[in-house]
């Protein structure tokens, strides 16, 4: 049996508001950056990718774990793992966000709780096990220097991670 790493990929990429900030709060960009994943997601599976690590968080990620059950009709040995940092992480989403965030953990094929309570470093182990777990990291960032998504392309690049930035500019 394989590594559970081999051929995997990890998302990382900003809160909702965020991008929405930097969009002009457009929520049309929301669809746009999803249709991206979801044409990513299937040029890594036509690479061999089956596995995908995903943190959960409001934004990038809920859009990138959305994708990957999406391109289930397509692929169906395709797979969401949910890396849950601690057990109450959607309490402060917004409604919208709560019942999609559940949607996702009960269409995951795994959901791996990493602790019961947060605690001041939780999302930084969240993310080192996502970039432990995985070939390739998609990721949606703006290229500043702070923040969760810089963290976790930063741990990429030093574990020699092969990282695609979907983020763009122009798509804005």
């Amino acid at each position: 049996m394989a590594a559970d790493n081999t051929h995997s990929v990890a998302f990382t990429g900003h809160r909702k508001e965020r991008i929405l900030q930097e969009s002009g709060n457009n929520p049309c960009i929301l669809g746009q950056i999803q249709l991206s994943i979801i044409e990513q997601v299937e040029t890594l599976y036509k690479q061999g990718c089956r596995t995908f690590y995903n943190g959960m968080a409001e934004g990038f990620d809920l859009l990138a774990a959305s994708a990957v059950i999406a391109c289930r009709w397509k692929y169906e040995d395709i797979r969401l793992i949910a890396v849950v940092p601690f057990r109450n992480q959607s309490a402060r989403y917004e409604p919208l966000d709560k019942i999609q965030y559940r949607t996702l953990l009960g269409q995951a094929d795994k959901v791996i709780v990493l602790s019961e309570y947060y605690f001041r470093g939780c999302f930084h182990r969240r993310n080192d096990y996502l970039i432990n777990k995985a070939d390739t990291v998609v990721a949606y960032h703006d290229g500043i220097f702070k923040g969760g998504t810089f963290y976790t392309i930063k741990k990429a690049q030093q574990a020699n991670k092969a990282i695609i930035n979907l983020f763009k500019k122009s798509a804005l």
